[in-house]
């Protein structure tokens, strides 16, 4: 029973010492491998990502606080070698592991960009150049959630389409009535949302005639 016991506060601690190395910013990318796993796969899936965007071949897509790449790839190959997916990330390391997974899959499409969110760093990429835009458990991360949504409004071309899903799981966790007002003070319209026991997923929309309007 001891030894049970033992194993027990062991977990406990394995699992608290994650939430805390989890807390700094950014995400560690000696924390890569977590983002592998099969739970925070199924939390933003590709194939639903490409339902929710209408992701289509030749698209130009931006994935922005991309990570080692989990939806970077799968969806490189979704908008083909016509389309372009680029990784935006603040740590090296990060993007090299996309470098070297791009190169095993062949592709060809994919742009790295060291960058920090909401810095204005974004407008070297060129004002309205994409076509769609993921946010994945990034917003909280930021420095100033604010200047991040305005920065990716400004990058998507008039009906692009941004996603933004947040998990209560994530220790940066923005809830939803914050990304709402963060995306109507950006200028985007809200198109879809989805929300659930532990969190929520938003897809905006940017106008064509610069209005912003709240979703139905």
């Amino acid at each position: 029973m001891r030894r049970w016991w033992l194993v027990v506060g062991i977990f406990a601690l394995g699992i608290g010492l994650g939430w805390v190395l989890a807390r700094r910013r950014p995400f560690s990318a000696r924390l890569a491998w977590f983002l592998t796993l099969p739970g925070p796969r199924a939390i933003a899936r590709p194939e639903e990502l490409v339902a929710l965007l209408d992701l289509q071949p030749g698209m130009y897509l931006l994935d922005a606080g991309a990570g080692p790449g989990r939806l970077t790839i799968p969806l490189a190959e979704v908008v083909g070698p016509t389309g372009s997916v680029t990784a935006v990330d603040v740590q090296p390391r990060m993007l090299e592991y996309i470098r070297q997974r791009a190169g095993e899959r062949g592709l060809t499409n994919v742009r790295l960009l060291l960058a920090e969110l909401g810095r204005g760093t974004l407008a070297a990429l060129g004002p309205e150049t994409y076509d769609r835009a993921l946010l994945v458990h990034v917003l909280g991360e930021t420095d100033d959630p604010a200047a991040t949504l305005r920065e990716l409004a400004a990058v998507l071309r008039p009906g692009g389409r941004l996603a933004v899903i947040e998990h209560i799981g994530d220790p940066h966790y923005v809830r939803y009535a914050r990304v709402r007002e963060l995306g109507e003070a950006a200028g985007l319209r809200l198109l879809q949302e989805r929300r659930f026991l532990f969190g929520h997923t938003t897809v905006w929309e940017k106008p064509h005639d610069g209005a912003t309007k709240g979703a139905a």
